[in-house]
């Protein structure tokens, strides 16, 4: 095998023609080194064509937004300022304060124009049924406003007899239960008890001066004696506050000493019955002119108690005296009042008919034509 290689080799050598294996090698590795160059300078040239382009395209983006910024500044510098806008704001809000003030008050007087023409129409399409009929209205409300707000009785009725004349005056049988009814109610304010404040007032302040005359007591008659523990009433005297509470005060504690108990001497109620008397008389009076019942009612039933308490009523003056308490304790302040609003519904009633009676037949005679 040897001898075959070197007789090759020896060939190869003599014949020029013919390459030898090292030459081969030396070939193959030339085409080697020569595509990746071949290659880098391809993407180097491409690379470069990109960049170029790319540049090219910022260069023109760049320019672009330059012109962009250009354009806004000079949009913004025409835009008006912030103290602009609010001049205009505020005298746009000026003129429209105005304007809703103009049409308020062209509201208002439309509204007072439509007021007046509706009271003018109602004046002078009454004919004069309906006039008396709301003068009757009239002084029946006024009755009523006599009896609540004045309680006058005698009032009340006196207009509501007015009224009643004035319905008798139209002779319109279509208002005489209005008529018959405000005669009932006349007859209920005649009849009702009623309460005479001033008499009451009077009296009560000929009392008051009176009580002053009278003396608190009852006449010594024979009688056995009786255990010193009772309590003594003694007249226009009166303990004082502080004794009181130490009285009271001491009577809560009890002390024990070594000493012998000593007797304390006998503690006497006083009352000055004139003085109280005549405070709550007074107080009494002011309970009528202020229409007070409750008040009213819980005085006399003191002064009647003390009364009867402290005063001998066998005395002729002091029983006078003791009549005049019962009699203004029956007395009455604030009594029930009569229902008098029957009638002006009643009346209210008729007058709102015959108001819509008109309204109703136009709108028949419109629809039938």
């Amino acid at each position: 095998m040897k001898k075959l290689e070197q007789q090759e080799d020896t060939k190869a050598d003599k014949d020029p023609g013919v390459e030898k294996p090292e030459d081969q090698t030396q070939s193959g590795h030339r085409r080697f080194y020569i595509l990746p160059v071949l290659l880098f300078i391809i993407s180097i040239l491409a690379i470069a064509g990109t960049s170029y382009q790319g540049w090219l395209l910022f260069m023109q983006t760049k320019q672009q937004t330059r012109t962009d910024i250009e354009q806004l500044q000079s949009d913004l510098a025409q835009r008006p300022t912030q103290s602009q806008l609010e001049r205009g704001i505020s005298a746009i809000r000026q003129s429209v304060n105005k304007t809703d003030a103009r049409l308020s008050g062209l509201e208002q007087g439309q509204q007072a124009l439509v007021n007046s023409t509706e009271k003018l129409y109602e004046l002078y399409g009454r004919d004069e049924n309906s006039w008396k009929l709301a003068e009757v209205e009239y002084l029946m409300s006024i009755a009523q406003h006599k009896l609540v707000l004045e309680n006058d009785f005698e009032g009340a009725a006196k207009t509501l007899n007015a009224a009643s004349d004035q319905i008798a005056e139209l002779a319109d049988p279509g208002i005489l239960q209005v008529r018959v009814a405000i005669n009932e109610e006349i007859a209920q304010l005649k009849t009702r008890t009623r309460a005479d404040l001033v008499g009451m007032t009077l009296l009560i302040s000929r009392l008051t001066r009176q009580i002053t005359s009278l003396k608190p007591g009852y006449q010594k008659k024979a009688e056995p004696a009786k255990s010193p523990a009772k309590e003594t009433i003694v007249a226009n005297t009166e303990l004082p506050l502080q004794q009181k509470v130490m009285d009271f005060m001491t009577s809560l504690v009890t002390i024990k000493t070594s000493q012998p108990e000593t007797k304390k001497a006998i503690s006497t109620v006083i009352i000055d019955v004139t003085e109280k008397l005549e405070d709550n008389l007074k107080l009494t009076r002011w309970s009528v002119l202020e229409r007070d019942a409750f008040q009213y009612n819980k005085l006399m039933t003191q002064n009647v108690n003390l009364f009867k308490e402290y005063y001998d009523l066998e005395k002729a003056e002091n029983a006078d005296f003791y009549g005049s308490l019962l009699s203004l304790q029956k007395s009455q302040i604030k009594p029930e009042l009569p229902d008098i609003t029957g009638s002006l519904r009643q009346l209210k009633q008729i007058i709102k008919k015959r108001e819509s009676e008109p309204k109703q037949e136009t709108k028949q005679e419109t629809g039938n034509g």
